[in-house]
Parts: structure tokens; sequence; C-alpha cells
């Protein structure tokens, strides 16, 4: 899809991918290892290939979760890491493998990706890759691997570099409409990985759209191959979004999880240098057990770029104006993950759905790496200055790259885990209480009162046919959270369903008789709509 001379180039990439080994290496270790998030992951891409190999597409309702009562976490979460180790495990690989070859596939591409970008961006091979280096070895890449196993974060990496790319295709008036395609399915690749990376970038996204228009002398031009561009990524991944907006008032996510930023700021010395461990982000900075370093090496290039701009200060070249935009958004990230920022946070939309103001490391990342190409253009012995800045990235986070222990329970174990493999089951519906505490769902349908017969036609995650039998008016339950698009039939009439707003459980009466009970989870107009534009 890149127009790159591959004899030129293969070299480059050739000695990216042997660098990019250390980074990498402890995934290809036994078993899983102990971190944050890895074991939700695995669950999650089981639970996906669940429901795909049952036609469920998009994937939105799954059946085994929250305790066997039902959660819709693929309408509000991510779906496209766990589709992609589906995939993986189709090749062959168990769960545990398709999760860890997902995340070695995503830091290895996002180095070569980002290696096409600050090729084409700076017009030099050294400079692409060293930016390719910075790109994968920051303490921020190797927290959402080995620490947090953040698997959507980890993803959504590797799309960020393409849409970049692909803009400045079309400002150079480059572009074909392979590029912009390219462009288009990056963007949407990322809007599917991980919720919070495209709030963070999409801003970037505009902002440099615009940067892009005003620096151009055909506006118009750069105006409509950029719409194009971000309207057409943006469509192929409403499926997602869309009803993830939305359909958002229905959850209990705003009670559950408000505020939850305000406890997360790191401090300005943590963001320099701070201590490298495998726990938590605890309310209290200090008493944090995770680093929240932006890493040593990415801040030389800022401090570099700065004396670079201040000695050419008055030279008008369009390249300094690129430094200057990305070195702009280094710094304003910065500053929103400062505790500085607070009263912004407040007045911004969707800016507290970040959760923790230290996920803004990513944009700081991305900028530093960046940055590093527009040092190199700029200072003379370029192969020289290339190899020096390459190593110091890798001697800088040389203690980054390991797990911390290996946890190895077999595939078995994460087979049985069916709780939500969210934060705070935030994505029940408002008024709910959390499933931890009751009892397990044994089967779909229960009577409460009463007894008799239940036969499963059809069992499926999104739709269930049932033939019940009994003897006197009986009172059943069916074991799946009721949630807009759920509607319930009997006897292919509707059903009148009564429920708990804290245990939102369906119950209705089944009279004396045999009878067919149908439930079928559907869409709703946001839904329909949705799943149109990306159709079209």
């Amino acid at each position: 899809a890149f127009p790159l001379n591959m004899k030129r180039h293969c070299l480059s990439l050739a000695l990216l991918l042997l660098l990019s080994f250390p980074a990498i290496k402890d995934l290809f270790k036994p078993g899983a290892y102990t971190s944050h998030d890895l074991t939700h992951h695995i669950v999650r891409t089981i639970d996906m290939d669940k429901l795909l190999s049952q036609g469920q597409f998009p994937p939105r309702w799954s059946d085994t979760l929250n305790y066997g009562y039902g959660y819709p976490l693929f309408l509000f979460n991510y779906p496209l890491p766990s589709i992609i180790a589906v995939s993986i495990h189709h090749l062959g690989f168990d769960y545990i493998w398709s999760v860890k070859l997902t995340l070695a596939l995503s830091m290895v591409l996002s180095a070569i990706l980002a290696y096409i970008f600050g090729n084409y961006l700076w017009q030099d091979r050294r400079a692409g890759l060293v930016t390719g280096l910075f790109y994968l070895y920051a303490p921020i890449r190797f927290l959402n691997v080995y620490v947090s196993a953040t698997f959507g974060n980890a993803v959504a990496f590797m799309f960020v570099p393409v849409v970049f790319y692909a803009l400045l295709k079309a400002y150079r008036h480059e572009n074909t409409k392979l590029s912009l395609l390219d462009g288009s399915l990056s963007l949407a690749g990322l809007m599917l990985s991980h919720n919070i990376m495209a709030l963070m970038f999409l801003p970037i996204i505009i902002l440099f759209t615009l940067f892009l228009v005003f620096s151009s002398k055909k506006k118009l031009s750069v105006i409509l191959n950029s719409l194009y561009l971000i309207l057409l990524g943006l469509g192929i991944s409403a499926w997602f979004w869309l009803p993830a907006i939305l359909e958002k008032r229905w959850l209990r996510y705003d009670t559950t999880l408000t505020g939850f930023y305000q406890a997360h700021f790191p401090s300005l010395s943590q963001l320099i240098h701070s201590h490298w461990g495998y726990g938590f982000s605890h309310p209290g900075t200090e008493l944090d057990d995770m680093s929240f370093q932006i890493g040593l090496a990415h801040l030389m290039v800022i401090a570099i770029t700065l004396i670079i701009l201040i000695i050419k200060l008055k030279t008008k070249d369009q390249r300094l104006k690129t430094a200057t935009f990305f070195l702009s958004i280094f710094f304003i990230s910065i500053f929103f993950m400062l505790s500085i920022s607070a009263p912004l946070w407040k007045i911004i939309p969707f800016l507290p759905y970040l959760q923790m103001s230290w996920r803004l490391l990513a944009v700081s990342v991305f900028t530093a790496s960046t940055l590093v190409g527009f040092i190199i253009i700029n200072l003379p012995l370029k192969t020289i200055t290339a190899s020096f800045l390459g190593l110091a990235v890798i001697v800088a986070n040389r203690n980054h790259w390991h797990i911390n222990q290996i946890f190895d329970p077999g595939e078995n174990y994460y087979l049985a885990i069916n709780n939500t493999t969210t934060m705070a089951s935030e994505h029940l519906p408002q008024g709910a209480n959390k499933f931890d505490d009751f009892p397990p769902a044994m089967a779909k349908l229960e009577f409460l009162e009463g007894r008799g017969d239940a036969t499963f036609n059809l069992n499926l995650a999104n739709k269930v046919v049932a033939t019940l039998t009994t003897d006197k008016d009986s009172l059943l339950r069916f074991n799946q959270i009721y949630f807009p698009g759920w509607h319930y039939w009997l006897d292919n009439q509707p059903v009148q369903i009564t429920y708990a707003a804290s245990r939102p459980l369906p119950q209705f009466i089944l009279p004396p008789g045999t009878h067919t009970f149908t439930t079928r989870f559907t869409n709703t107009p946001e839904r329909q709509i949705a799943d149109i534009i990306s159709l079209v």
C-alpha cells in the first residue's frame, strides 16, 4: 500500500526488525504473565471467538460474561484487538499465545509504520529508522504491554502513524486512492482498537489537518482529500463508536467512574523520572507503583529540538513549522497530564473519559518520536547522529522490556472465568448493582415459582428459543440482564416482563401447558443507523 522502493528500504527495515526483538522477546516465554489486565483480554478473546462462531456480527452481546447473566461488552468496548487474536487462534495457536502474538505484532508493526511515516515526513531513511525505534522503545509502550497489558492500547499504536502519513500525502498532493484508503482504514482501526486512544488522537488529527490546510497553497484540495479520509474512516467504524456514544446514557458508567481522573494526576517529577514498578496507579501519586516517565531519550529529543528551533528562529522552512506543531502538541499533552489542568478537565467534553491523565503519554511519545527525525536532518554527521540516538533510546529503556513473573495456569483457567472483565462493571444498566455477590446463573431460564421443563431448541448469545412445559401458573426468569434491544415472545406473541432496577433480570408468568419462548437481542435505531453508515 505504500510507494516504497523496497531495494532502498529493505536494509533499514531488516535492521529495525532486528532491533525490535529485545522489546518483544519476553512475550515468547511460555504461558501468560502477571499483569493488570492480561487475564481479562484472554477471556474477552475466548468470548469473541464464541460470538463470531455463532455469526454475531457486529459482536455486541455476550451471554456468558457477568457471571452468566449477560453483558453488552463489545457494544462499548473495543472489538478489533480480540478479533485479530481470534484470527491468530484459528491459525492453530491457543488463546494465550493468540493474545501474546497480537501484542508482539502490534509492537513490531507500530515500529515499521512509524518508520514509514518518519521517512516520508523528513525525507530521510535514517530519520525514519530512529522514529520507529523511539516509537517502540518508550516506557509507556512497555507499561502497556508488560505492566497493565492494555490490549487495545497496544494495538491502537499501530494505526496512528499511518493516519498522519496519509494526511501528509494529501497535503503534498502525492495521495492516491490507495493511500487515502490506507489512512481511512487506519483511522477506522484506531477507532475500533481503543476508545481512549481514539479520543486522545482525534483532536490531534484534526489539528494536524488544519495545520496542513493553512500551510498549503492549494487549500481546497487538501481540505477535500483530508475530509474524505477522516469521514470514510469514521464511517467504516461507525458501527462501533456511534452506538457506544449514543447508548452510553443507558449505563451506570457515569455514576461509577465520575471524577476518577481526579486522583490520577502524576507529578512533573514522575513524568521526568519515576520508579519502574508492576503495581497500580493509586490515589496520591507518591504512592504509585507504576512509572509515568516520558523517557529520558525522548526528553533529550525535546530539548535538542527546542535548541534547533531557537537557533533557526528566523529561517523560513516548512519543516521548522512542522516541528513547531509537534513540539506544541507535546507540551499541551504534558500540561493536561498535570493537576494544574484539573479545571479544564471539568469543562472540556469527553476529557474525563480518559480516566487517567497519564494516558496522554501516548501523545507525548508519538510527538517526541516524530521530532527525533527533525534532529537528524538538522545536525551534521547524520548517520552518526542517528546511531547515537537509536542506541540511546534502547539503552534508556533496557530495564523496561521485561515481564514481572510467568503466570501459567493453563487455558482451562481462562475458559472458566466469566466476570465482566471491566473495572467496575460499568456497562451494567443504570441503577443495577454489580453481580459479584449474586449466585452465578446456572441456566438461561429458571423457574422461580412453580416447576416445569425447559428444552432449548436454540441457545445463542443473542437469540434463544426454548420449549417450556408446566402444569400450573409459574414464574420464570430469563437469566440475561435486560438491555435495550432485547425482545421477548411467548407463542409468537409479545410477553409482558418485569424486573427490578437493581437486578434487571426479566421475569414473566408462564400459564399451564406447553409453550414456545423466543427472545432476541436486536438492533436499536441507533445501532441500525450506525450499521447502515458503515455498510455504505
